[in-house]
């Protein structure tokens, strides 16, 4: 092989890397900054008027987020934003099964299960959307 190809494969090989701490860091920036929107926002309203603006902040938040952390990635961009999205599911997932006053299940009944689902949802479209957006621009 000659030295250009040498080259041309180290960058291929090196753009598909996943970058695993963006991914977690993404991640784990996401639901800390979800936590500090909201929870303070249940002091002063009930969560029946505020669950419709959770899947619209989840999808922004996870939209910027996930736009801030594919510029450091050299490549795959869609695929670090929708492991950022899951990744952070999981974690929120994980928050709400740790919840002292029944588990998910309270949760789901508080969203209702289909909110609960759709904004989930949300979360990772909105982090595929910022993955997306950037790599388009």
């Amino acid at each position: 092989m000659s030295t250009e190809q040498l080259k041309i494969t180290h960058a291929l090989q090196h753009s598909a890397k996943l970058r695993w701490g963006w991914i977690v860091a993404g991640a784990v920036i996401l639901e800390v900054g979800l936590i500090i929107l909201f929870i303070p926002m249940l002091r002063f309203m009930d969560i029946s008027r505020l669950a419709p603006f959770a899947g619209i902040g989840t999808f922004g938040l996870g939209f910027l987020v996930s736009w801030w952390v594919v510029r450091k990635v050299p490549g795959r961009r869609l695929l670090h934003g929708a492991l950022i999205g899951v990744l952070a599911t999981i974690i929120y997932v994980g928050l709400c099964m740790t919840n002292p006053d029944g588990g998910i299940a309270s949760v789901v009944a508080m969203y209702g299960p289909v909110l609960f689902v759709v904004g989930n949802g949300l979360r990772i479209v909105g982090t595929i959307a910022g993955a997306w957006y950037y790599g388009s621009h």
